[in-house]
């Protein structure tokens, strides 16, 4: 493993406790309640992507939907998502275990850290301002609706770059529990791109896409990166 400047998180399913899928709970919730097409194993799919846009894909795939009525309808849906996530996390909000300690752990080393996520500004801002994390944990942090596209496109990442100056993308670390995930972290070009099995997908999903390797939580970084300072 190469000298990293920046590690990039993502948050449900990665630093944030999923195991109970709240986040697909809702995406298929919403789905269902717009008659929006997809199974749970296609929604399951589109994890991590900005939200909008999952709304905006599925909302174009109704038989004869108009652009008109696309854009109302996942507008519609996003603000739907929202109202049930944010009443999912107010029951109910936890990191993984061992996430906090391993930003510490990599902040004390002088490793910038940044969380990057699907969420917006609103569901996001709430997991923040309940855990307390900015500042005291992580950096800086990139929601879905800062940039122009999200997951798969590498914006995310770029943005958090430019956020904390750090310009060589190939020591960027960027880890994730979804197929989104890994996508961007290729396309951003990071020098380690890793898969986590905390979340949404197995070891033989995360497999096929593009990765540098796969942990089973953020919980055992610190453990790589010592075993890196000893070689």
């Amino acid at each position: 493993m190469g000298p990293i400047q920046l590690v990039i998180f993502d948050m449900a399913g990665t630093t944030i406790d999923d195991r109970d899928q709240k986040v697909l709970t809702c995406l298929v919730e919403t789905a269902r309640c717009y008659q929006l097409p997809g199974t749970t194993e296609e929604l399951n799919a589109l994890m991590g992507m900005n939200k909008k846009e999952v709304f905006l894909l599925l909302a174009e795939r109704q038989a004869g939907a108009r652009q008109d009525d696309v854009e109302q309808v996942a507008q519609q849906a996003l603000e739907t998502f929202i109202t049930l996530m944010q009443k999912a996390y107010e029951r109910d909000l936890v990191p993984i275990a061992g996430a906090e300690e391993t930003f510490a752990f990599l902040r004390q080393r002088g490793i910038k850290v940044a969380l990057d996520t699907g969420f917006d500004s609103t569901i996001g801002g709430m997991i923040l301002e309940r855990l307390n994390w900015l500042d005291r944990y992580v950096d800086c942090v990139v929601f879905s609706d800062q940039v122009s596209r999200g997951r798969p496109a590498p914006y995310l990442i770029f943005h958090a770059m430019e956020q904390l100056g750090v310009t060589n993308v190939r020591q960027v670390m960027k880890l994730g529990d979804s197929p989104s995930d890994l996508d961007e972290g290729s396309n951003a070009g990071c020098g380690e791109v890793i898969g986590v099995l905390s979340g949404a997908h197995t070891a033989e999903t995360l497999g096929r896409y593009r990765h540098t390797r796969l942990i089973s939580s953020v919980a055992v970084l610190p453990t790589l990166f010592t075993e890196s300072e000893e070689r």
